[in-house]
């Protein structure tokens, strides 16, 4: 798709992503910093919203041009420096033999066992195998097969290739895919609102939203069907919250499509912080339990300020060797795996990380190909 994102809604999402990491991060370590004050916002939700970013997003940057190659390039170098970082990170804590905070799932075998299955992505297929200490990776095995069928399906249309690939994410999987869809289709569909009812809609999905998060609607309805159906949420066990997570994911859905043409000014005046902060999402989802467990069982750091502190500087410290570095992991994939189809292709003019033409030729301007190629490589990196 050839469609840019407004820059309004683009920092928006940034900042919605943001949020959301800290949510799970708050779910995971509020329990034991916080005894005594009990948090009702729900991590999973928070997942939720993950999901229908993730189809937004992915469906943004797999433009015709990129190939089946240059897809997975791009997947590989955004996830695994990340991921390996985690392995290793739990490799360490494992040996050292510091105890678990939470144990997602039921561990088959041993830890380098459970940990070879998630580095392959595997440990929600068929099953419920959670990589020691980095329990927040269940998630990404779900988005990496939703990744898998959804190049698949724009690059290789091959039906045994995609039965396949289905076959091996496994039915809990492919049973939440639909949430991830609905970014998919928000973007492939986005259409403008007038601004009354881009403003309504916007309030009114918020409320909807945070009335979901605090109530924590989707436990409540799986708990409804399990009285109907008790066989069905044991047999979706890992996915069985499946219907309010599609509720869910189409409030989200609705608000990012009113956020979409309302220009979101407010949040572009914090345009330089929020980009910043939002660079560090994704290692800030997946590092903060393992640090966790190194300060609270490792450390036995006590101080809630101190803890954050720690906890927020370790993820600085790996988000900056991993996540923010993802351009430099792509480049040396490429001289890797080079892509002979581009070879012949000149490369286009280079142009600066913050998306100036201080390397362009005096007088040339960035075109609109080019900014979009700046925000679509942002956005999916």
């Amino acid at each position: 798709m050839k469609r840019n994102i407004p820059d309004g809604l683009s920092i928006y999402l940034d900042l919605v992503r943001l949020a959301a990491a800290f949510i799970v991060l708050l779910t995971h370590v509020w329990s034991f910093l916080f005894p005594q004050y009990p948090l009702p916002w729900p991590g999973h939700s928070a997942v939720v919203i993950f999901f229908v970013l993730s189809g937004f997003v992915i469906s943004h940057a797999a433009r015709p041009d990129l190939g089946l190659q240059g897809y997975a390039l791009h997947r590989i170098a955004r996830i695994y420096p990340v991921v390996l970082a985690a392995a290793l990170l739990s490799i360490a804590i494992a040996s050292v033999g510091i105890p678990n905070l939470i144990r997602y799932g039921s561990p088959r075998g041993s830890d380098w066992q459970d940990i070879g299955i998630n580095l392959a992505f595997l440990g929600q297929s068929w099953t419920d195998v959670a990589m020691p200490y980095v329990g927040t990776l269940w998630s990404l095995d779900y988005e990496i097969w939703y990744y898998i069928l959804f190049g698949l399906w724009c690059y290789y249309r091959s039906v045994p290739l995609l039965a396949c690939a289905a076959l091996v994410a496994g039915p809990k999987i492919l049973l939440l895919m639909p949430v991830w869809l609905l970014g998919v289709v928000l973007h492939r569909k986005m259409v403008p609102l007038k601004p009354r009812y881009a403003l309504s809609l916007f309030v009114v999905s918020l409320a909807a939203g945070l009335a979901f998060f605090w109530f924590d609607a989707g436990i409540q309805i799986r708990e409804a069907m399990r009285v109907v159906s008790p066989w069905l949420i044991q047999v979706t066990q890992g996915s069985n919250q499946f219907v309010g997570d599609f509720i869910l994911g189409l409030i989200v859905a609705l608000n990012f499509l009113a956020a979409g043409s309302l220009g979101m000014k407010l949040a572009l005046k914090f345009k330089t912080v929020i980009r910043y902060l939002s660079s560090f999402t994704f290692s800030l989802y997946v590092f903060h339990l393992p640090l966790a467990v190194i300060l609270w069982n490792g450390l036995h750091v006590r101080s809630a300020p101190v803890f954050f502190g720690l906890l927020m500087a370790g993820v600085w410290i790996l988000g900056t060797l991993t996540e923010r570095r993802t351009s430099w992991y792509r480049s040396k994939l490429s001289n890797i795996w080079p892509d002979k189809k581009k070879a012949a292709v000149p490369d286009p003019l280079p142009v600066d990380a913050a998306g100036g033409d201080e390397h362009r030729p005096a007088g040339q301007a960035a075109t609109g190909v080019d900014l979009a190629e700046q925000q679509r490589e942002r956005l999916a990196s």
